[in-house]
């Protein structure tokens, strides 16, 4: 089957295999059979991976699939992995479907046939039960290289091709032997045979587990009851998702435009993104129309792989959340059902065959963080202000005469969340649907040429509101060795945006060689920047957006976070109207706080002040990095 011919976002149908009743004792035992296989999957993987984005950031999905895709069980990693394995393994089979074979173990990549992006592999094994096809073992993860024009990431690709190798629907193991030249193939066209190598070999083993794990629970309760409860499950949670949706009133939902940085290429032209969410009955639809039109680079979407999962994953964060909801909802095909997208053909979230798509991720989160801003008014405390929405994800290379091989780091660095209705917001965290972890410098300093002078909380305050928003970082990273240094990031120019009368965030900068005589600025998508020995990078991640009125926040409040280095005193007075007695004492002078509060109320109503942390430093740069407290308050309170 051609491109052309592939039918983007269709439906599986209906079970083939005989449903049967399954009791409620049995279901609850298989549900935890289930989640503990993708877990135990996802172990295997990260644990056996030679790579750190997979050892240490668990840039990694894995699960069990029916025959035609749909989602059993998956496991708790990057939720963009897991979502579009369905989409993964419905791609391969427009060329294997019939002709699988026990032992099989197919690799597949392709953008426009499932895969969330070109990097991410993924890795799938057949589950046959005497002879019959129950469904798939299957794992997905980035890789550290797969050819392309620059080492790591691509953002400025010309076409799919061009990001590199691309692996359709093939069987890397048939029958269970080795393809011996078709692993020549994999590895031959790779800057990094050992670590693709290691981990796919990894990957395979994850697959191989997770295969043989499901096949004792369907020896001891056979195929009927594995499967009817597996479909019992997905039918749980379609209807517990659509009776929330159901609680919320029709209508349209609309979150003001975003704006992405650019397009790797075309510098200084912004990128819309426009987002409606619209709720009919029990069913929910997220309509990009009106976002803008696919681009010359690799900085598109697949819409199967990457926008339907940012989709999903929105919808199932805010309206069954694991933390807070009263009861467990497996996380499975079900939840697929309630949501549709739409995305105009030949929009940068559904560009045409063959538009280059692997610099996909900040678009993505922007959109999660667009829908959810589009529901605040409707669920005040189910949401969050405006997140940092964006990664810097990272390439660092360079060539390794004694190994004959490239040494190649990725890394994912966090941004913060917004506040949200009743705390203040985590700082610090990879946010929205990355959910990956951090890479310790450690890993850096031991294993590459480089080495990380500077790593903590950006200095500037947290945006104000009744809570506050969260801290990015500020990351330094000085090559060792002469190299190459490229990124796929965002929001160097569009803050966060603040609900409830919070103030706007921050935005994130690069810089090479900050402070010195040499220092440049980069843009946020850059492919192939050389870099000498000594030669730094310096990252700022956003800082998120406030949550509610900040003259509504404790004053008590306001006065931890200047001791904790979260505000500043000039801030508490100008933002939350909070007056100290003295600077040294932080004794909070009640009375000047009230009078101080009802002095802004009036200029906000006379349209003065601000309501942007990003334009407040712009228009008063001298507060950007002042400490909070005084050195005669430091010295009084023990700080140093």
């Amino acid at each position: 089957m051609s491109i052309a011919e592939y039918e983007v976002g269709r439906s599986p149908g209906p079970p083939t295999r005989p449903r049967v009743e399954v009791d409620p004792i049995t279901t609850r035992v298989l549900s935890g059979a289930f989640k503990a296989v993708a877990r135990e999957m996802a172990s295997v993987l990260y644990r056996m991976s030679y790579s750190s984005i997979i050892r240490e950031s668990e840039d990694l999905g894995a699960g069990i699939f029916d025959h035609v895709g749909r989602e059993l069980c998956e496991s708790e990693s990057t939720p963009m992995h897991i979502g579009s394995l369905p989409w993964y393994i419905r791609g391969f089979l427009t060329r294997l479907d019939g002709k699988l074979e026990e032992g099989d173990v197919i690799v597949h990549n392709h953008p426009y046939l499932g895969a969330s992006h070109s990097p991410d592999a993924a890795v799938a094994v057949p589950i046959f039960w005497e002879g019959e096809l129950l469904g798939f073992s299957a794992v997905t993860a980035h890789l550290l290289d797969i050819g392309g024009s620059f080492p790591g990431v691509n953002a400025d690709a010309f076409d799919v091709y061009a990001e590199g190798k691309m692996w359709t629907a093939l069987r890397w193991y048939q029958a269970g032997k080795l393809n011996e030249d078709l692993d020549h193939m994999l590895f031959d066209n790779v800057r990094t045979e050992t670590m693709n190598r290691g981990d796919m070999n990894a990957m395979r083993a994850a697959c191989e587990l997770g295969r043989d794990r499901f096949l004792k629970l369907v020896e001891r309760y056979g195929p009927d009851v594995v499967m009817s409860c597996a479909y019992d499950l997905m039918d749980y949670s379609e209807r517990m998702l659509r009776a929330e949706i159901e609680k919320l009133p029709d209508g349209v939902y609309t979150a003001p435009t975003g704006w992405l940085d650019d397009d790797a290429k075309n510098r200084g032209v912004r990128l819309r993104v426009e987002t409606k969410v619209i709720v009919e009955g029990d069913s929910i639809t997220i309509d990009l129309t009106g976002s803008n039109a696919e681009v010359p680079t690799g900085f598109n979407v697949p819409f199967e792989g990457s926008l339907m999962v940012a989709a999903y994953y929105a919808v199932r964060t805010i309206f069954l959340d694991e933390v807070t909801f009263p009861e467990e909802v497996p996380q499975n095909d079900g939840i697929f059902r309630c949501v549709k997208v739409v995305a105009p053909k030949g929009s940068i979230f559904n560009p045409q065959f063959p538009r280059a798509c692997f610099s996909r991720f900040t678009q993505c989160q922007r959109v999660v963080d667009n829908v959810i801003l589009a529901l605040a008014d409707a669920m005040p405390t189910k949401v969050t202000a405006g997140n940092s929405a964006s990664i810097h994800f990272c390439a660092y290379s360079g060539f390794d005469q004694k190994q004959g091989e490239y040494w190649l780091y990725l890394e994912v660095n966090e941004g913060s969340y917004g506040g949200r209705y009743g705390k203040d917001a985590m700082d610090s965290v990879d946010n929205l649907m990355a959910n990956t972890r951090n890479n310790p410098i450690e890993e850096l300093d031991m294993r590459f040429p480089m080495r990380t002078e500077q790593y903590e909380l950006r200095p500037e305050a947290a945006a104000p509101g009744k809570w506050r928003g969260g801290i990015g970082t500020i990351r330094r990273n000085r090559f060792m060795v002469d190299g190459t240094y490229s990124c796929e990031g965002d929001r160097q120019f569009d803050p966060p945006r603040g609900i409830f009368g919070g103030w706007d965030g921050l935005v994130a900068s690069c810089r090479k060689n900050a402070d010195s005589s040499t220092e440049e600025w980069l843009e946020a998508k850059v492919t192939g920047i050389p870099f000498v020995a000594g030669d730094f990078v310096e990252l700022v991640e956003p800082n998120a957006a406030g949550y509610g009125d900040p003259l509504e926040r404790d004053p008590h409040m306001v006065r931890e976070d200047i001791l904790d280095d979260f505000s500043t005193l000039v801030l508490a007075r100008e933002a939350y109207g909070v007056v100290f007695k003295d600077d040294i004492s932080l004794e909070i002078d009640l009375a000047a706080t009230e009078a101080a509060r009802a002095e802004i109320r009036a200029a906000r109503a006379r349209g003065e002040g601000f309501s942007s942390l990003t334009d407040y430093y712009r228009a008063k740069p001298v507060q950007r990095q002042i400490n909070p407290v005084s050195a005669a308050a430091d010295k009084q309170f023990g700080r140093s």
